[in-house]
């Protein structure tokens, strides 16, 4: 046997204990973990009923059992207000409990169930948010009906009372979101119905919310900050229940909803108004109920107008569902139509353009390619938008626009297909899974395919773009652009390619008569104007705009236009340098588009000031995304309360708020309209997210740029990434990115757009721009360097760190703390692609300067100290790991105190390295202590109490104790799933140091069954190269060959060894425990194989 397996044969060297990574430092100190703030509901203060044991109590209650013979059993389940209880927010005063006495004798094919959750938990001390209610409620129910025989395929009506109904709408959107979860899509699959009972989807009253939550916070742990969080989250136009509300919208598409809302006023208010509680869904049914918003969940007899108002139409309801099932399969769009509104209100001339590309993509078969080429203004995007429209109209087939501007972008919009077409049986493990499904999907679509790639006008940068068109008989392919060489797509078949020049005499001075709203009886004047703007759509259009708001005659327009023109040739010397980048015709183009936008611009500002909200808006929409700008991203922006926002920038987003400092979509809106009806804007449109969305054509932004020159450009732009920054901040600190994916997608755009910002007016290679603004924009880059990290994108958060570490190196120096950072930061990147070599150097630099600049003692330098031990660790430089952390240890205890949470965690580190050295006595005894301790200080299901009992667990099981790790073990897994949910990293790995477990006690098959769950969940969520992915899978391969599974086992445990080596290196002792078991199994299957050689029964072995 080799030396590298004698190494590890002492005791169970061959297996890897699934130890959870005790809580990591980070040198980021924007990054510490923000209170959750839930928010609360004044569901009922009814007087005590029949059920006076229920307060306060948790769990998913049976209230009438139903017919379980009769297939058509419904199961009805009622989710009460976050501050609301599950027996008395539907007990009317007189002690009626309708649920319970009256509904199960009219729909006796109904199972009634109430689901209590805490009920204070907006206003107490527990991490616990919204989606672990919701994931809470999806574990309850689905363990209630899998009890009962066929109980899981049982359809499901939810009757939910105020924020109940958000609770729900949360949960089935995290039911959609980890549909491969067979438990999630089950509950999925089989929701049918919903009845909403004042569910304020779009906020409520914010005087009623505040007095409230100002009641209820009297004696609670949380302070002002969290009620005014919640007050905000609440609110009418609340951006958070706005997103709920518009993810929940494509999920609500095959259900059917009933919606009650109040009519009465409760304490002088009528708290969820008609506005709010309507979802304005085409199966959505409507129904007003003379009651406020405490008595609208509550009946007094069946004889009554409540039970008439509402008991009988959830009845109903009910009895409808009842009907129609069973209903098991999932519901999945007819078609697709997944196109920007992004259409100009009136679209003209161009038929014979739309005409010549339906005949090329209509010939047979397929797959077809049209390129459609012109400069820019000319209307290529409407164009296509136009077709687009006119094939929806017809015979449609399946429809989806791809932003074809780079490569990034294109994958971007693959990745986000790929949540709208992936079915259950669909594995996204990571970012490169979701564009294989997507390009998988579109080679084998079963019906007519049309792709759009739209502003492809760089081939150079993106060459490979024909990678991405499906090689289906079905598929057509239109592309649009302004670059020549994008004819190479079609070679050799001119009928495919479409040149979109000016427009045709007629159209031309169609178009301008339209938006001046002038009609020449000779058309002498139109023709000269349309003529001299080179028939350009675009210009024609702003200057028709021009001319109809400054009520000009058409004959005095040439004389102002060359006028301005002279002017603007004068005055913009950066001009030139842009228009070299261009052809002639562009150059001619260019100049037209942007001395007809300018004079529409100069009209303004007769109307308004240059220094009011609307021109400030419309400068900085130029330093974004220019294809969709959505009002959501200033909501974001003014709801969270960061306090680096700039005064200046405060100050004008306030200008969009009322009286009272709440946000005002209809502000938003007048001014985008306004800059609109001056042609300022390309688009205006309020998208069923309910969000009003702007759009500028390419040619305008880059005006807007030139026009404002170097140094007002440098303060939009840091606007625009300050803005991002902040979004991105809150997003980290107070959901920690839990985003959909679309929503980070559409993020990542516009991040990405600051790049062009930085090169052209911030980098620090940039002439002339002030230090305090590249530092922060620094800081700003520091957010999307954080943001790219989550999205996997681990080169470009390295590209950025690099940046903004070169950037304090050279404007505040090397020693400045902030610089530090920074090099933490860069450190902690390549930490997390499996780099210790290139991290280690850093952090050794950042603790020695620490040392010199704050002192030994500082947090900073502690934390520094800590980072750089976790890298001996996971080097297995134990010692030397071991001599840092006892160094931290004693000076936190001395610093901070034995009982601080920071020194909690250092004394937990220590034991982790005593643990991984085998000195289990002494890991035992700090384990012990920091979980006595955390029990004491943060409460027994708090997630650092957690990490310990499992730490303990680990040490247990270390020493053989395996019924006293057992225990421990299932504690925490069913608090870990009950707190964080199902798929939370957590909970994974204590499901892994359980199979660890059954697997020592010679329970094969139970270790086995949980292996395969989590290698499978953590391949998904955490990615199929993360180093507790590949412990899963070097802990799954020990379970089947203590099973007598060889082949298997020796598989697995080699593709474990050789994904180890490249991530981890060959001398990490993850790396060595599994080298060695591969080396003595391999060593076993050769004996095996000799002995069937020679006696071939022994083969029955060996299989």
């Amino acid at each position: 046997m080799s030396k590298i397996f004698n190494r590890f044969k002492k005791g169970r060297a061959g297996r890897d204990s699934n130890l959870p990574a005790t809580r990591g430092e980070s040198s980021n100190a924007s990054s510490a973990p923000a209170l959750s703030q839930n928010s609360a509901d004044p569901s009922t203060h009814a007087p005590a009923s029949q059920h006076p044991q229920s307060a306060g109590k948790i769990g998913l209650f049976e209230l009438a059992k139903g017919k379980h013979d009769d297939e058509k059993t419904i199961d009805v389940v009622a989710v009460h207000g976050l501050q609301g209880d599950l027996y008395q927010t539907w007990t009317h005063e007189n002690g009626t409990m309708w649920l319970e006495s009256i509904l199960p004798d009219k729909i006796p094919c109904a199972r009634i169930m109430t689901f209590g959750y805490n009920s204070a938990i907006a206003f107490s001390s527990s991490e616990a948010m919204l989606e672990d209610k919701s994931i809470e409620l999806i574990n309850r129910l689905t363990m209630k009906r899998s009890s009962i025989e066929n109980g899981s395929t049982r359809p499901i009506v939810f009757v939910c009372h105020s924020l109940g109904g958000i609770l729900v709408k949360r949960a089935l959107i995290l039911a959609h979101e980890r549909s491969l979860d067979t438990h999630y899509r089950t509950i999925l699959d089989n929701t049918k119905a919903i009845a909403f009972l004042g569910v304020p989807h779009r906020g409520a009253n914010a005087a009623w919310w505040a007095t409230f939550a100002a009641n209820s916070l009297k004696g609670a742990t949380l302070g002002m900050v969290t009620h005014t969080a919640l007050v905000k989250d609440l609110q009418k136009a609340s951006p958070t229940l706005a997103t709920i509300s518009k993810q929940f919208v494509d999920r609500a598409k095959s259900l059917k909803i009933y919606t009650f809302y109040e009519t009465r006023k409760l304490s002088g208010i009528v708290v969820v108004d008609k506005p709010s509680a309507l979802l304005n869904l085409p199966n959505e049914k409507l129904f007003p109920v003379d009651a406020n918003h405490r008595t609208i969940c509550k009946i007094s007899s069946a004889e009554s107008q409540e039970y008439e108002a509402v008991g009988a139409w959830i009845e109903d309801l009910v009895r409808s569902v009842a009907t129609n099932a069973p209903h098991n399969l999932p519901q999945v769009p007819s078609s697709y139509f997944e196109v920007p509104n992004r259409r100009v209100s009136h679209f003209f001339g161009r038929e014979d353009i739309v005409t010549k590309i339906d005949q090329a993509l209509s010939v047979s078969p397929g797959p077809h390619v049209v390129v459609l080429r012109g400069i820019g203004g000319q209307g290529k995007s409407q164009v296509a938008l136009e077709y687009c429209r006119q094939k929806k109209d017809g015979p449609s087939p399946d429809i989806f626009w791809i932003d074809a501007t780079s490569e990034n972008s294109v994958t971007s919009t693959f990745i986000s297909i790929s949540d709208l077409i992936r079915t259950t049986t669909d594995q996204l493990l990571d970012n490169n899974a979701r564009l294989a499904l997507v390009r998988r999907k579109f080679a084998n679509w079963p019906t007519e395919l049309l792709l759009v790639f739209d502003n492809y006008d760089d081939p150079h940068e993106f060459p490979n773009i024909q990678d991405y068109f499906p090689p289906n008989k079905l598929s057509s392919i239109l592309v649009t652009g302004r670059h020549a060489d994008i004819g190479t797509l079609v070679l050799g078949q001119d009928d495919n390619l479409i040149e979109l020049s000016g427009l045709a005499d007629t159209a031309a001075v169609d178009l301008l008569e339209h938006h001046s709203q002038v009609k020449e009886t000779n058309g002498k004047f139109g023709e000269e104007i349309v003529k001299r703007l080179g028939y350009h759509p675009l210009a024609i259009t702003q200057a028709g705009t021009y001319i109809r708001k400054g009520g000009i005659p058409l004959g005095e327009f040439m004389d102002i236009y060359k006028q301005e023109k002279a002017e603007i040739l004068t005055n913009t010397p950066q001009l030139s340098q842009y228009r070299r980048k261009l052809g002639d015709a562009e150059n001619e183009t260019s100049l037209n588009v942007f001395t007809t936008w300018q004079l529409s611009f100069q009209q303004l500002l007769s109307h308004v000031s240059e220094d009011s909200v609307a021109v400030k808006l419309l400068r900085l929409l130029a330093f974004f995304d220019n294809k969709d700008i959505s009002e959501w991203i200033f909501i974001e922006f003014h709801r969270n309360p960061v306090v680096n926002k700039t005064n200046e920038l405060l100050q004008w987003v306030n200008q969009f708020t009322d009286s009272q400092q709440r946000w005002s979509n209809r502000l938003f809106k007048k001014n985008l309209v306004l800059l609109h009806d001056f042609c300022l804007l390309q688009s205006v449109a309020q998208d069923a997210d309910e969000y009003s969305h702007a759009s500028l054509h390419p040619l305008v932004k880059d005006w807007i740029h030139l026009q404002m020159g170097q140094s007002a450009c440098q303060q939009y732009a840091l606007m625009a990434s300050e803005i991002l920054g902040d979004i991105l901040r809150a997003f980290r600190e107070n959901q920690h990115f839990q985003l959909p994916l679309q929503t980070k997608q559409y993020l990542a755009l516009h991040v990405i757009a600051q790049e062009d910002n930085d090169s052209e007016y911030l980098g620090i290679g940039c002439a002339e721009v002030p230090q305090d603004l590249v530092i922060e924009y620094a800081s700003n880059q520091g957010w999307f360097a954080i943001f790219f990290t989550e999205l996997g994108l681990h080169n470009k958060a390295e590209q950025l760190r690099v940046l903004v570490l070169e950037t304090r190196k050279k404007v505040l120096g090397p020693e400045h703390p902030d610089t530090l950072v920074s090099i933490s930061n860069l450190a902690l990147t390549y930490l997390n692609q499996g780099r210790w070599k290139e991290a280690e150097p850093l952090q050794v630099q950042v603790l020695e300067t620490s040392k010199n600049v704050l002192g030994a003692e500082h947090p900073d330098t502690l934390v520094s100290m800590s980072n750089l031990a976790s890298t001996y660790e996971n080097q297995g430089r134990w010692e030397e790991a071991k001599s840092l952390k006892i160094q931290v240890l004693e000076t936190r205890k001395r610093v901070l105190g034995p009982e601080h949470r920071d020194t909690l965690v250092s004394m937990n580190n220590l034991a982790s390295t005593y643990r991984n050295q085998g000195r289990w006595e002494e890991a035992e005894t700090l384990e012990v202590q920091v979980l006595e301790t955390r029990k004491r200080v943060l409460g027994p299901e708090h997630r650092d109490t957690l990490v310990s009992m499992n730490n303990l667990a680990s040490t247990y099981r270390n020493q053989g104790r395996w019924e006293e790790a057992e225990t421990l073990e299932v504690q925490v897994l069913e608090t870990m799933e009950r707190v964080l949910g199902p798929e939370h990293p957590d909970t994974l790995m204590s499901m892994g140091n359980l199979a660890s477990t059954y697997r020592n006690q010679g329970r094969r098959e139970e270790a086995e069954t949980l292996g395969v769950q989590v290698l499978e969940t953590m391949e998904r969520v955490l990615g199929p190269e993360h180093p507790d992915t590949l412990t899963s899978m070097n802990n799954l391969a020990w379970a089947w060959k203590q099973q007598g599974l060889h082949s298997k086992a020796l598989q697995l445990m080699e593709e474990c060894v050789q994904l180890r080596t490249r991530i981890l290196g060959n001398n990490h002792p993850n790396t060595l425990t599994s080298s060695a078991a591969l080396l003595e199994w391999q060593a076993e299957n050769l004996e095996i194989s000799s002995l069937v050689e020679e006696n071939p029964a022994v083969n029955n072995i060996a299989s």
